[in-house]
């Protein structure tokens, strides 16, 4: 059995992103596709100082469309973006327990110079993965699959990287054809998210759906990841196979 789960890359994403991620045995980084500013490709929350979600944005130009290809915007007002982040960071987090590493972490990153949204993104990704230690296989879906449509496409990547099972989020069984999924022998299944309740900012329990970031300040890596792999290793999540 081999579980695949297919996203695009999001800024910075909430706990439901890396839950999608460790229930797969493969990633695959979605990036081929239209930007949408009501998603969260460029845009993420944490705990804001009045104890409600603060959105931070990445500045984009309005062109082009195709989330690939979308530029960082840099020119005022927008140049000092990265150094505001970084200190609504340190002002809202610098006693959380693990504020130093993930602090680090954030910094570095910031730090670089991505012209482009995905690759400042994946970035992000990459290293959040690394540092909770994800021992899955990432690969990118431009090397595999140059096929487009929603479900033709996902069928394609799956099937080539012999998946026996596609992890989809819950809104997926809103669109997905599975009988194109069936005709190659692969099963659909959806993904099943709890959120956790974690001690956070003012001894508080935390606010729901806000970056992994947030929960990466106040947990070990090690706490963190048992909760993401849980349900794989019961396989719970997999009701409808």
């Amino acid at each position: 059995m081999k579980i695949i789960a297919i996203h695009q890359p999001n800024f910075l994403p909430w706990i439901g992103f890396f839950h999608k991620i460790f229930q797969a045995d493969e990633f695959i980084y979605l990036t081929n596709v239209e930007y949408s500013a009501t998603n969260f490709q460029n845009k993420t929350f944490i705990y804001g100082m009045d104890k409600t979600p603060l959105r931070l944005t990445v500045p984009l130009k309005k062109k082009p469309s195709l989330l690939s290809e979308k530029v960082i915007n840099m020119a005022p007002p927008n140049h000092k973006w990265k150094e505001k982040h970084l200190t609504q960071f340190r002002d809202i987090y610098k006693r959380a327990p693990y504020f130093n590493e993930i602090y680090q972490m954030l910094e570095t990153v910031y730090q670089e110079n991505h012209e482009l949204l995905v690759t400042l993104n994946i970035a992000f990704i990459n290293k959040m993965l690394t540092y909770l230690n994800y021992e899955g296989i990432i690969t990118f879906a431009e090397d595999i699959s140059e096929i487009v449509g929603k479900t033709d496409r996902l069928v394609d990547l799956v099937a080539k990287e012999s998946g026996s099972i596609y992890l989809s989020g819950k809104s997926g069984a809103n669109y997905l054809n599975e009988a194109a999924f069936e005709e190659k022998d692969i099963s659909v299944a959806y993904q099943t998210f709890i959120h956790p309740t974690y001690q956070a900012k003012f001894s508080e329990d935390c606010l729901e759906n806000l970056s992994m970031i947030d929960w990466m300040m106040y947990e070990c890596p090690e706490t963190i990841k048992a909760f993401l792999v849980e349900r794989k290793s019961s396989n719970k999540f997999l009701e409808n196979i």
